[in-house]
């Protein structure tokens, strides 16, 4: 059975989106350097904010499965950005944690989540991913 994600964006002011949700105030802009308000993240930002929020919940779902236990996960998702036609060529996540329960572990956890997030699934045949352990 399919499923469905949506979002609704909305004009907020002349250079700003907001999303329309109930529980959340989330506003996409651009820079002020680039002739916006500053007012929100870029919409790649969030593109980064998606693939690492997705790959950070699918870890927590495959080892709260498996009775491991994580706390201070910190995941910086960096994106080499090239040119002609202007679009991100590489994305890498540098991931550590404060406590594993099981820390023989973590790496297969890594993997795990990988393979199962929505967001890199659908992005790995057009961006090179890497993963790093620090």
């Amino acid at each position: 059975m399919e499923q469905h994600i949506e979002i609704v964006l909305n004009q907020y002011s002349a250079t700003v989106m907001q999303l329309e949700d109930e529980n959340y105030n989330i506003l996409i802009d651009r820079p002020k350097n680039k002739g916006s308000s500053g007012q929100g993240l870029m919409g790649g930002q969030h593109l980064l904010v998606g693939i690492g929020g997705c790959f950070c919940s699918t870890l927590f779902a495959s080892a709260q499965s498996r009775g491991v236990r994580i706390y201070g996960l910190r995941t910086e998702v960096i994106a080499t950005v090239g040119n002609a036609p202007k679009k991100i060529k590489n994305i890498s996540l540098n991931i550590s944690y404060s406590y594993c329960s099981q820390p023989e572990e973590f790496t297969k956890l890594i993997k795990i989540a990988e393979n199962g997030c929505i967001s890199i699934n659908t992005l790995k045949s057009k961006v090179s991913f890497d993963f790093n352990l620090i």
